[in-house]
């Protein structure tokens, strides 16, 4: 692995912890390479990542290659096969996943989400941990557009450019503008008293 890109893992990792947006050892990213992908470990410290908490794996499973792996390896594959992304950030945005229980599409109505996302689809796969059905419903939400909401659970972003550390970064700003949209759209629904 390039030191420019390991730098952007390490990089994605502290900011996704000292924004609130993953817990030490939650959400899992990774960037597309040749026929496979660059991905973090699983429970692996993201604000503290090394060289050896990530791992290149092939586009097809590989039972050996997968051991140690974030088990949501299986999206990942997915988005991979069936989008346009060249990256994939996935962490737990607060607001995100409140609202994600009560609304089938997250439209933002501040202008700066609105700039970004014309809307962040909520997807409810029957559970949602590194299944293939959970890998079905964000990619299909990924093909056409850059964010979804697994309710209850996280958020996907891609990054699309061509160099993998820009579209790691790429896919981490869009976490941060979609956590922004949504903080504002729960404080606005809050304000008015919509709890439905």
């Amino acid at each position: 692995m390039k030191a420019r890109l390991f730098l952007a893992f390490q990089q994605v990792g502290a900011d996704l912890f000292a924004a609130g947006l993953a817990s030490a050892t939650s959400g899992n990213y990774s960037v597309r390479e040749r026929e496979g992908l660059w991905i973090t470990r699983s429970g692996v410290q993201k604000a503290h990542l090394t060289p050896d908490d990530l791992l290149w794996l092939p586009l097809k499973p590989d039972p050996e290659r997968d051991q140690g792996a974030s088990v949501e390896r299986v999206i990942h594959r997915a988005v991979y096969r069936e989008t346009d992304a060249t990256a994939i950030v996935h962490a737990h945005p607060r607001h995100a996943i409140a609202l994600s229980f009560h609304l089938g599409a997250i439209l933002p109505i501040d202008l700066e989400g609105r700039y970004y996302f014309d809307q962040i689809p909520v997807v409810a796969p029957p559970t949602t941990s590194g299944t293939e059905e959970a890998a079905r419903a964000v990619a299909e939400a990924l093909r056409s557009h850059k964010a979804c909401v697994v309710r209850g659970h996280g958020a996907f972003t891609k990054g699309t450019q061509e160099a993998p550390e820009k579209a790691l970064l790429q896919a981490y700003s869009l976490m941060t503008s979609l956590e922004e949209a949504c903080e504002v759209k729960f404080l606005e629904r809050l304000w008015r008293g919509d709890s439905g």
